[in-house]
C-alpha cells in the first residue's frame, strides 16, 4: 500500500505536460522554416507543400492532445481536494502538512489518511461536503510504501 506526502501531491499536481509543449515548438519552428523557404523559393512547390503538411500536423497533434490535457485537468481538480482535505486533517489534528500522507490522490470513500502517527478512515456526506475521521489500524505496516518528493 502507497501513502503519498502532502508535497508529492503538490509537485505533481503542478506539472506541465513537457512533451506536449516540445511537440508544439518543434512542429513551430518547422513550420517558420518551410515559411522561409516557401517565400524565398516560391517556384518551387515542395516547400508549399511541406508547409501545408506542417500547419495540418500541429492541428492534428493538439487535437489528439486535447483529451489527454482534459484529463489532466480533471486529475489536478480531484488531487487539489485532496489537498485541500488533508490541510483541513492537518488543522484539525494539529499537525504540520509535511506529516501528511494519503493513500488515494483523489477523493474516494474510505481513503486513508496519515496525520502524524496516526491513521484515520475518511467517509464522505453524500456530496463530498463533510467527512467523519475514524481511526484506523494497518493489519502489516511493513507493507506501506511512503512516497515522498
Amino acid at each position: 500500500m502507497s501513502f503519498y506526502s502532502y508535497d508529492y501531491l503538490i509537485a505533481h499536481n503542478n506539472e506541465p505536460n513537457f512533451l506536449f509543449i516540445i511537440g508544439i515548438l518543434v512542429l513551430a519552428v518547422a513550420i517558420f522554416v518551410t515559411s522561409y523557404l516557401y517565400f524565398k523559393n516560391r517556384s518551387d512547390n515542395k516547400y508549399r507543400d511541406l508547409l501545408i503538411i506542417f500547419g495540418l500536423g500541429i492541428f492534428l497533434f493538439i487535437g489528439i492532445n486535447y483529451n489527454n490535457y482534459e484529463q489532466k485537468l480533471d486529475i489536478n481538480n480531484k488531487t487539489s481536494q485532496t489537498l485541500e482535505l488533508m490541510r483541513s486533517v492537518a488543522k484539525e489534528k494539529r499537525v504540520t502538512t509535511k506529516k501528511m500522507y494519503s493513500n488515494s490522490s483523489s477523493l474516494t470513500e474510505g481513503m486513508l489518511i496519515k496525520a502524524g502517527k496516526n491513521i484515520y478512515k475518511v467517509n464522505f456526506d453524500s456530496n463530498q461536503a463533510s467527512y467523519t475521521l475514524t481511526k484506523a489500524s494497518i493489519i502489516d505496516s511493513k507493507k506501506i510504501q511512503y512516497v515522498k518528493k
